[in-house]
């Protein structure tokens, strides 16, 4: 009998699914060279690309006896310059980079063809069963659109579970049941097909055809024998295998220091020093660690707030309480009132992430305390020219290379009588700031902006943490509260808790992922459809990202030579993308009907299945918006810009997948809500 062979639900080997999907591609300059890849069908400016399979071997020529060197690593990354048909069946002349790079023949069945460049990743699986893998789509469909889908889940389960699974067994392998880093054990998903499956209760899922490589080894098969199966029974007889070092959280306080928040201040260091008292000769003790920062406005207008952003206690200062609140009770409030009513709440939440040292943390939080809203990235008293959304990306891929955990911020914001015609505008800044997954947000408000209100939520939250702290060191899963009485801050926090339990998980016991694999999955849980399952990010080279950057600054330069005269806009455009265009002859036929028709951007985003409500944009749709709206895409634009620019420049995230690429060709993920 043929049966599974990853321990499904063994913690111990928690194996994970590698899809794959949809790549984009734009690169090249306008110099004549000797070769180069072959372009995609239909396209002017996207490469052919394929990912190796595990034991591909480059050759001199298209023949089985010239072989040359090692096996590459699998998911090696090619440019296709000739696919040809010999003796032995197709072959692939490959290369590192697009253009005048060729470094050898390969099979064709030793290649996996790329189209498109998004990659998939599993989602912090939190509040989530985890993902199934079907044999085929129709084994897939069929449990989707059955009457009760979460029933055919819990059957097919047991089945897992219990070892009863028949030939032909529908479900091939299912999603570790803790988290594997992808910029740690480094994965991609590769997508081969996808489709669209309307369900009964109304809502829609993606269900993908998916291709399973890593660069780690593996199982080869998974499919086991009898003999397999009796010595993973052994195995799993055994203790299960426990993380390497224990678990740490890091909370960084951001916190409001203009002349309104002294009890607020107060009322924090009040929250910390019972939590020490708590931690205070326990085997606990070295679990939690505290920093803290403060933030209040300009210093060019107002130069007597002395600071705008100033870190007064670290997480290594937390780590002792003495010299914690050495550093703290020097906090105070201004004694100057700011310009406005905003502060610079931005400042100190990016300092908080940049300036902290966060290594060694597993959970981390940052808690941003304020009765204002912040200074936005268009604002030029803005210290950091960041918005909300920029900033919560960069929480979120804080270590990630390094194998670091993601940052989760929240907002406790205290609605005072004073802050009233704030209070709207602030809190769509805040929920933008603290999106985390399954959560939600985590933004707090305090009613009222009451102090004891307010304390009572410091200590909810700082208690919510140190509870998962004991499960987690007892080995026990982080709950999600059931219970109606649970707070908002109990619920969210654990659900965030959760997920970075099980990252911690994956990453101190060595999740990793088999080598290859060919199946179909729902991108939403099954037994809840409301729920995602994966998350979309785009694999992009660093030519990629300069082009995109190019051809965004082309726009918004465009956009601010035409303020006054917004008709104007697409006439500047044309010229704008004549100067960008790749093939000379096309310089004089360059049309601009939407933004996306700019440089390169367009026939990437056109294959990918995102809508780009930006790039999108029309010359009708552009005339149609106000002044202010039209300004807020430039806006938008420009925040796009300042993020590529940070991403580009960050060498310690950049990967060579072919072994032998040049700087250019060197990749990265990013979020896909970080395109244009």
């Amino acid at each position: 009998m043929n049966r599974l062979t990853m321990p499904l639900r063994d913690q111990r080997r928690p194996w994970l699914l590698v899809l794959v999907g949809l790549a984009m591609v734009f690169a090249g300059t306008s110099i004549a060279v000797a070769q180069e890849a072959l372009l995609m069908p239909g396209k002017s400016e996207l490469y052919q690309r394929v990912l190796t399979r595990p034991g591909a071997v480059l050759r001199d020529a298209p023949a089985e006896a010239s072989a040359s060197g090692d096996a590459l690593p699998p998911l090696s990354l090619f440019y296709v310059y000739q696919r040809r048909r010999g003796d032995t069946g197709d072959w692939l002349q490959l290369g590192a980079g697009p253009e005048d790079d060729v470094a050898g023949w390969l099979p064709a069945g030793q290649a996996i063809d790329w189209s498109q460049t998004l990659t998939v990743a599993f989602r912090r699986n939190a509040n989530r069963s985890p993902a199934l893998f079907f044999r085929d789509r129709t084994s897939l469909e069929q449990v989707l659109q059955s009457e009760l889908p979460a029933r055919e889940v819990e059957r097919l389960r047991k089945s897992i579970d219990s070892g009863q699974i028949s030939d032909g067994f529908p479900v091939i392998a299912e999603e570790p049941d803790t988290y594997v880093d992808p910029n740690r054990e480094f994965y991609l998903l590769p997508i081969l097909d996808h489709d669209q499956v309307y369900l009964e209760s109304g809502l829609r899922t993606t269900v993908l055809n998916v291709a399973a490589v890593t660069l780690q080894a593996g199982e080869q098969d998974l499919l086991r024998s009898a003999e397999q199966d009796r010595d993973s029974q052994e195995r799993d007889s055994k203790p299960a295998e426990q993380p390497e070092r224990d678990y740490q959280v890091g909370i960084v306080f951001v916190i409001d220091s203009t002349t309104s928040m002294g009890p607020y201040i107060d009322r924090t260091r009040s929250a910390i020093n019972r939590l020490y008292d708590r931690l205070k000769d326990s085997a606990m003790g070295d679990a939690l660690s505290f920093g803290l920062v403060a933030f209040r406005d300009n210093t060019e207008t107002t130069p007597d707030l002395d600071y705008v952003s100033r870190v007064a206690a670290t997480l290594d200062d937390g780590r002792d309480r003495s010299s914690f609140f050495a550093k703290v009770n020097r906090v105070e409030p201004a004694t100057v009132s700011s310009r406005g009513f905003k502060e610079d709440a931005f400042a100190g939440v990016y300092d908080a992430i940049e300036q902290i040292d966060w290594r060694g943390y597993d959970g981390r939080f940052v808690v941003l305390i304020t009765d204002a809203g912040a200074r936005d990235a268009t604002d030029p008293l803005s210290r950091t020219g960041f918005g909300p959304e920029r900033l919560r990306l960069l929480a979120q891929e804080k270590d990630q290379a390094a194998g670091g955990g993601k940052i989760a911020i929240a907002a406790l914001h205290l609605l005072t009588p004073d802050g009233a015609h704030d209070h709207q505008q602030a809190a769509a800044q805040y929920r933008e700031l603290t999106r985390w997954g399954q959560a939600g947000d985590l933004y707090f408000p305090v009613q009222g902006g009451s102090v004891d209100q307010f304390g009572e939520q410091v200590d909810t939250l700082a208690d919510a943490l140190l509870a998962q702290i004991e499960g987690v060191r007892s080995g026990r899963a982080i709950e999600i509260p059931a219970n109606e009485d649970a707070s908002e801050v109990e619920r969210k926090t654990a659900l965030v808790g959760r997920a970075m339990q099980l990252a911690y998980l994956g990453r101190e016991t060595g999740s990793r992922a088999p080598r290859l694999i060919d199946a179909w999955v729902s991108d939403r849980d099954i037994a809840d459809p409301t729920t995602k399952s994966l998350e979309v990010r785009v694999l992009i080279t660093k030519n990629q990202i300069s082009n995109l950057q190019e051809t965004l600054q082309a726009i918004f330069e465009a956009g601010e030579q035409t303020t006054m005269s917004a008709k104007d806009f697409f006439a500047q455009l044309r010229g704008a993308a004549a100067a960008l265009a790749r093939d000379p002859d096309k310089v004089s036929t360059t049309q601009v009907r939407r933004l996306a028709d700019v440089g390169l951007v367009g026939e990437w985003l056109d294959d990918l299945p995102y809508t780009s409500q930006v790039m999108n944009l029309t010359e009708s749709r552009w005339l149609s918006r106000s002044y202010a709206q039209q300004q807020e895409v430039l806006d938008v634009i420009e925040e796009k810009i300042l993020l590529y620019r940070r991403i580009h420049d960050d060498t310690d995230r950049w990967i060579d997948l072919s072994g032998r690429a040049t700087k250019g060709e060197a990749v990265t993920t990013m979020p896909l809500d970080a395109l244009p």
